[in-house]
């Protein structure tokens, strides 16, 4: 059974705050999913979009199953209303914010009640905006942002890509980053493929700060970004790596 997309007011948000608050100091009260909604607390949403909970494998496949739900919406207007994301991560906080023997483990309340003011270093942590964002902008290649081999959901891949407003925005480098730091077959992030070391995420980042004043990154093929990277790299490129 489907519901209709709405949006949280600011009663809304405040009640759903006033939730978080609780989770973190011991309540194992429901989540107050009559707030999704109660007219008091929720308004109808511009138009008529239906939406359901289900289980989902990742954060790949939620991201999938949101792209896909929302695609019919201006993308631009929707990536910024925080009332819409709100509204949604409350509809989805079983999914967020599980129930696990009995007790949810809460985390900063940005990651489930956006900002009304764009800030992408408190977005990008966002549970639902940003595994809709990632997909939305970059397909599969998203999976090397969403899917971990330990089952987290986020990964040092995703911390280290995502954090930065330009490489997460770049279809480019993330493209990249998909073939370098993911295995098609095992359909999961390669193993080593974290940490520190020579060829790692991080190490990928400090590359793409140092030459962006240089190159039109934008404007690569993914095979012409990793053509530019240095020898370090060698071990996570594909021996056919695609243009």
């Amino acid at each position: 059974m489907s519901d209709l997309l709405r949006t949280l007011n600011a009663d809304g948000v405040k009640e759903f705050r006033q939730y978080l608050q609780g989770l973190r100091g011991g309540s194992v009260t429901a989540p107050p999913f009559h707030l999704l909604t109660d007219p008091a607390y929720s308004n109808d949403f511009a138009a008529d979009v239906p939406i359901r909970t289900q289980p989902f494998t990742d954060n790949y496949a939620f991201g999938s199953y949101l792209s896909t739900t929302l695609s019919g919406l201006n993308r631009n207007q929707i990536a910024y209303d925080s009332a819409l994301w709100s509204w949604l991560a409350l509809y989805f906080f079983d999914h967020v914010c599980p129930l696990e023997n009995g007790k949810r483990s809460v985390l900063e309340d940005a990651v489930y009640i956006l900002a009304e003011t764009f800030n992408h270093r408190r977005y990008y942590r966002h549970l639902v905006r940003t595994p809709w964002e990632a997909v939305s902008r970059n397909g599969d290649c998203a999976k090397v942002l969403l899917q971990t081999r330990a089952g987290g959901k986020r990964s040092d891949i995703f911390e280290q890509l995502a954090a930065r407003q330009t490489i997460f925005g770049n279809r480019t480098i993330i493209a990249g980053a998909y073939q370098l730091y993911y295995d098609p077959t095992a359909q999961l992030p390669k193993r080593g493929a974290g940490g520190k070391g020579a060829g790692s995420p991080r190490r990928l980042v400090s590359f793409v700060q140092q030459i962006d004043l240089t190159y039109d990154l934008q404007a690569c093929t993914p095979k012409q970004f990793l053509d530019l990277l240095p020898k370090e790299f060698a071990k996570f490129i594909p021996v056919t790596s695609a243009a």
